[in-house]
């Protein structure tokens, strides 16, 4: 094909789109809809709040969301700018007005710790007019860009902080990002360790996408730290890391933020109206149970998994985190952390809730769905999209997942679960535990016997001597080597010492089986994944 002039498609000018042949203005962000017939009608079913209060849930949805940020960096460095912000823009800000009209302050996050989240709520053309807010909309566009302070959503602050990461920890973010959340893992690592050490943990950020994965390196580079690998997998096949040994690496703590179809973000995702349904959840279901199973595998045996999305739906939410707890039956739990960010407004996990057909109806059950109602997939996973029986949901403590609500204190949509592993799940885990209390319980006879000994030879002493006072535990001479008798706590401390043995071992379930080829696998349902057992 010779060279000429490039062929045109579309006339140049302002944007749009073509339906039907005919052109379709893009809307202006004031003139988009903030309201879905659908979406209402499904989310008064599933009665995620009361019926009183679900218009004010509304109104608060279709409002503009305020910014967020967090100040980052070193404990030091972090205090320094907080001053900054309180004695140098803080009081000049109140007393702004812009057309006779107050400004909203900036003020600290109250649930964040050590006031180092913030909010404001302050119109672009308010920056125009006041020299005093265009010099703070300066200050945090150049500390930004040093990353001393960092953009970000005020609820999705709120998973890292549930982690619970300290310096010694090996880190999994299994979908980083954009890598807002993936830097407070990385300052989670740096909080406890003087500025010119490096601490012992480590922080893998993973996403599936390439470019994605390229914007969190760019984003991480801000951060100055050694402590960062970032990597490009699906997380629901996330590859076994081995060490030196070529023995498995398990992570001390997983953050499973998984894709979802982000019905929370309506604040500043506008199109989301526009664009809502519910076969959204149902599409993305399966890819988060997924993930969360993989992370559970890759997890160390007392470690701690948060899975969140910015999404109100059930199906995305309590039934991701129900159907992986039923999977593994025990081996997984969730964590009580209604003690923990007590400033901040939640609402229980949900118990019960209904599927959604393409024709508006509600289910309870499988059975009920009428074909031509469902697409073939979706029909495939239907049981996953509903609870499990009601006694099973109370077993699982459902309500012990967290929903954040966006009329509670003026953010988006949000939901966590804190996970914490409780016993081995793999072939490999429960081979080594199982080594483990052996060991334990040989060295526990051993010493035992030892003791019995030493009493019995205490007893022959008294004897010999009347009744001349002998101590009953005393040393024993053997072959020029003293041994002291072994006192109850010993044992334990026996116990103690292997157990944390184990634990430093690192082990992984994805390429075992049982002896006759089935997967080793809690639960009714197989796994997901082929590399895991």
């Amino acid at each position: 094909m010779g060279r000429g002039k490039k062929k045109s498609f579309g006339s140049k000018g302002r944007g749009g789109s073509h339906v039907n042949g005919e052109r379709k203005r893009y809307k202006k962000f004031e003139e988009l809809a903030r309201d879905n017939k659908s979406f209402r009608k499904y989310y008064t079913t599933q009665q995620i709040v009361s019926e009183d209060e679900f218009p004010e849930l509304m109104e608060t949805m279709r409002t503009v969301l305020p910014t967020n940020f967090r100040i980052t960096g070193s404990r030091q460095q972090a205090t320094d700018i907080r001053e900054q912000i309180m004695t140098e823009f803080v009081p000049y800000i109140r007393k702004v007005r812009i057309d006779g009209a107050e400004i909203e302050a900036p003020h600290p996050l109250p649930w964040y710790p050590n006031e180092f989240g913030w909010q404001f709520s302050i119109p672009r053309i308010a920056l125009k007019k006041s020299t005093e807010l265009a010099n703070f909309h300066s200050f945090l566009v150049t500390e930004t860009e040093i990353g001393n302070i960092s953009r970000q959503e005020a609820v999705s602050m709120v998973p890292p902080l549930l982690l619970d990461v300290r310096s010694d920890h090996i880190v999994l973010d299994m979908c980083a990002a954009p890598g807002s959340k993936t830097a407070q893992l990385v300052e989670a690592l740096h909080v406890d360790v003087a500025a010119d050490q490096t601490p012992s943990g480590l922080v893998v950020a993973n996403d599936a996408d390439y470019k994605r994965a390229c914007m969190l390196v760019h984003q991480i580079n801000r951060l100055g730290s050694p402590n960062v690998v970032v990597t490009n997998h699906s997380g629901e096949r996330f590859p076994t890391i081995r060490n030196d040994a070529h023995e498995a690496v398990q992570f001390d703590r997983i953050l499973c933020d998984v894709p979802c179809s982000g019905d929370g973000t309506t604040r500043k995702n506008v199109r989301v109206w526009e664009k809502w349904s519910a076969d959204d959840a149902h599409a993305l279901n399966p890819l988060q149970i997924k993930i969360l199973q993989r992370a559970a595998y890759l997890l160390k045996t007392g470690g701690r998994i948060v899975y969140s999305t910015c999404s109100l739906n059930p199906v995305e939410n309590e039934a991701v985190v129900a159907h992986v707890l039923n999977h593994f039956e025990g081996a997984l739990r969730l964590v009580d952390v209604s003690g923990e960010l007590p400033a901040l407004k939640r609402r229980p996990g949900m118990k019960t809730w209904k599927f959604m057909a393409r024709d508006g109806s509600f289910h309870d059950s499988p059975e009920t769905v009428e074909a031509g109602t469902a697409t073939r997939g979706t029909r495939r996973h239907l049981e996953e999209f509903l609870p499990l029986s009601p006694e099973r949901m109370d077993e699982l403590h459902m309500e012990r997942c967290m929903r954040i609500y966006p009329h509670l204190q003026n953010t988006g949509g949000f939901f966590v679960a804190v996970i914490e592993k409780v016993a081995p799940i793999s072939v490999d885990e429960k081979k080594k535990a199982a080594e483990a209390a052996e060991r334990i319980s040989k060295r526990i006879d051993a010493r035992a016997a030892a003791r019995s000994e030493n009493d019995k030879i205490a007893e022959d002493v008294q004897s010999v001597e009347g009744d001349q006072p002998v101590c009953k535990r005393q040393k024993v001479e053997s072959g020029g080597d003293e041994e002291m008798a072994v006192d109850d706590s010993a044992d334990k401390d026996i116990a103690d010492d292997d157990i944390a043995d184990d634990d430093s071992a690192d082990d992984d379930s994805a390429d075992e089986d049982t002896a006759d080829g089935t997967p080793n696998v809690h639960g009714k349902r197989a796994p997901y994944l082929p590399d895991n057992p």
